[in-house]
Order: structure tokens, then sequence, then C-alpha cells
């Protein structure tokens, strides 16, 4: 059904994108923090990658749920109480004495920010027409890839200035801030649908149904694995590893280090709506898919092995990294199209389950890595590992893509007739 115009719609899918925003500003931050992380609480990298870690290990599970709630209650009230949850994590982690406190924080800014995409998804499907989806989850993307951006070098920056605490205070009055404006203006649906959506929505009791068909259908399974191994480089290096390689590595500053690294999300704020515009034309996204992953393997294994690279080429092959990174929105794509339109959100939420699972592993898995190469060289205090010791952690990146492309190999193309309907 073709969805009217409705001069609202622009601004609520800009709510939801700028919540999708926030949210990855949070999910990013403390690879940038790492120093000033390890001196407070007097840990090593594996309780690093734990403590951002706790982010995932909550928003993992969490989609399950999201998913089913959002088809069921939509997006506007779960949105706004989100933006809110992850707002007071920010307070929590910001006033931490106390590890725990901490890890307290990261857990409800990542029960907050678990509705962040599913909402975004949610808003395209009922706000906009179905040949504009690929093109405006791209471009959500992309706003939510600033954010990462944002929470690179800028936020160093800022925490330079003002502190790492202080800055975490201002982070969770922007999300009741946000909370509040999400509540006064998003709406789930126009007016006008209203009546049709009551149609395909699906009694409370069958919403167990819905997942148990995600579940069963093996193409689902196949899409989540290949998206989470395309993915995986963006939380394990992008978001928290990578400014440290880099800074051990090439020996520059932190700062310079992040500012770096934040080239994969820009990548990722182009390559989502260019490759998804270009999905949408031609229909292929096993192909896409596949050569995203190959190329992603292939640029990868240059960062990790090939030494001395000029700052201007790395900074480029991140930029590409990312670009060919934006083709994992194809897999969400991927995961609706096979599915009935009543249970868009729970496969949505299904494939974005599996994603953030493997996130949640990989940060901590890293740390590991680095903890059993560690050569027993301390400076100010704090563990620092050898540029060896990155390499071989750095080495699960692009083998990520290799088992990415596999996974692709066994996806089938959407026929015209949707497979669900098969």
């Amino acid at each position: 059904m073709k969805k009217p115009f409705h001069p609202m719609k622009w601004a609520i899918w800009g709510l939801a994108a700028f919540f999708y925003f926030y949210e990855y500003f949070l999910r990013v931050a403390p690879g940038v923090m790492v120093p000033e992380l390890m001196s407070a609480f007097s840990v090593n990298a594996t309780a690093i990658g734990a403590l951002s870690g706790f982010y995932f290990y909550i928003y993992a599970p969490m989609q399950l749920p999201v998913g089913i709630l959002t088809d069921r209650y939509g997006a506007r009230k779960l949105l706004a109480i989100a933006a809110f949850v992850a707002g007071m994590g920010a307070i929590f982690f910001s006033i931490s004495s106390y590890f725990w406190i901490a890890a307290f924080g990261r857990i409800l800014m990542g029960i907050g920010s678990s509705f962040g995409f599913v909402g975004l998804v949610y808003i395209c499907s009922h706000w906009f027409e179905k040949k504009k989806r690929g093109i405006l989850l791209g471009l959500g993307s992309s706003i939510g890839m600033l954010g990462a951006v944002m929470g690179e070098g800028p936020l160093r920056k800022m925490i330079d200035a003002f502190g790492w605490r202080s800055v975490n205070i201002q982070l969770g009055v922007l999300g009741f801030f946000l909370a509040a404006l999400i509540f006064l203006t998003v709406r789930n649906e126009p007016p006008e649908m209203a009546e049709y959506d009551k149609k395909v929505k699906k009694p409370t009791e069958k919403i167990f149904a819905n997942l148990k068909m995600v579940c069963k259908n093996s193409h689902s399974w196949i899409n989540a694995i290949a998206s989470l191994f395309l993915y995986i480089s963006t939380p394990g290096f992008a978001a928290l590893w990578g400014i440290s390689f880099i800074h051990s590595i090439y020996g520059i500053s932190t700062e310079l280090s992040g500012f770096a690294v934040s080239m994969i999300f820009i990548g990722w704020a182009f390559g989502g709506p260019i490759i998804g515009s270009i999905s949408d034309k031609f229909q292929q996204k096993k192909k896409l898919l596949a050569i995203a992953a190959l190329a992603g393997a292939f640029l990868m294994g240059i960062i990790v092995y090939v030494p001395n690279l000029p700052l201007f080429t790395l900074f480029t092959l991140f930029f590409l990294v990312g670009f060919i990174s934006g083709a994992q929105l194809l897999n969400y794509s991927y995961s609706i199209d096979i599915h009935p339109e009543h249970i868009k959100g729970t496969a949505t939420a299904f494939t974005n389950f599996m994603v953030i699972a493997g996130a949640a592993l990989i940060q901590p898995f890293i740390g590991y890595l680095l903890d059993l190469n560690w050569t027993g060289q301390m400076a100010n205090g704090i563990r620092t590992y050898s540029p060896e010791a990155y390499k071989i952690a750095m080495s699960c990146f692009p083998l990520a893509f290799l088992l990415s492309f596999v996974f692709t190999l066994f996806l089938k193309e959407i026929p015209p007739k949707p497979l669900w309907q098969k």
C-alpha cells in the first residue's frame, strides 16, 4: 500500500536517525578513553574490552524482545524511553568510582541503544514507500556513522579539554533532551495508515510465533552470520582497538590515531546510501555483498600486514574499509525481503541480534589476544603492547571478511516472488 504524504514524516525520520547518531556515539566512545579508563579502574586490556563490551552484552539479547515490542507497540514511546535510559547510563558511567558501576552504566546505554536501529527501520517502513527503503536506511546509517566519527577524534579533543567524566555527563543530559523531543514529535504511522496497520498486525498472543517463523527460515541464519562477519571490524577495530593499534604501530598521537580510524565511519556514511541506492536500482544484493566481503579482506590485510604505510594511504584505506562495510545494510534489507510484512521488525531484530552478539565477543577477545602476547612492558602503570601483539590480534579482521564472503555464497538472490510466499 502506498504511503500518503505527510508534512511531519521527515522530522520523524530525522529524530529516529539522530537517536541512531546518539547511540553510535555512546557505542564507540570508550575507544578514545582507554588510557583514562585503565588508570581510573586499574585494569588491563581484557577488562577494558569487557567494559566496552557490556554495552553489547545486553544490546544483543535485547534485539529479539525489541523487535517483538516494536512490531506490537510501534516506535514512539519505545524510542523516547530508550533515549532516557541511554542518557541515564551515560550519567552512571560518568560518576563511577568502581568498575562495576561503570559496567552498569554501559549496560544501561546498551539497553537504550538497542531500540535505535529497529526503530529507524520501523519509521522507514511505516512512513515511506518500499522503493525508498534502501536509500533511507543508507542515509540513516550515514547519520549513525557520523555519530561514530564524532565519538573518535572530536570526542578525544573534548576529553582533553573537559575530562572524560564531564563529557559523559553532557552526553547523559543530551539523552534526556532527545527523549522529550521524540515523545512530543514522533508518531508510529500517518493517521491515514492507522486502520491499515491494525489489519496487518497480529494479536499479542502470536508474537512468539513470529519469532519462530524467522528462526525456521534457514536464509535468516545464513544472512545473519554473513552480516556478523561483514560488520565485526567496525565494533572490534574501528570502535575500540584500532586507535591503540595505529598509535602503537605508527607512533602517532592518540588524537591523530582517532581521526585516522574515524575515516572508517566516514566511509560508512558515504557507502551506506550509495550501495543502498545501487541495490535499489539493480536488485543484486548477493553479488554486492560478496564483492564487499572480498574487498574488505584485501583492504584489512593491507592495513594489518603491510608496514610503514604513508598516513595519506592509511587514511584512504580506512575510508575504503568503511565504504564497503556499508554494504552490510543490505543484510537487513534482505532479512525484511524474505519475511512477511507483519514480522519485519522481528526479522530485523534477529539479524541485529546475531550481529551485535559478535560485537559483544570480539572486543574482549581482541583484548585477550593482546594480554596473551603481552611482553611485560608498562608505561605510567598501564600495560603497553608490542606491534607484534597488535598484528596477531588484528588478524581476526581480514579473516572475518573472508568468512562473510563464504557465508554470502550460500544466500539466494531475492526472486520476484518473495521467498516467504513460495
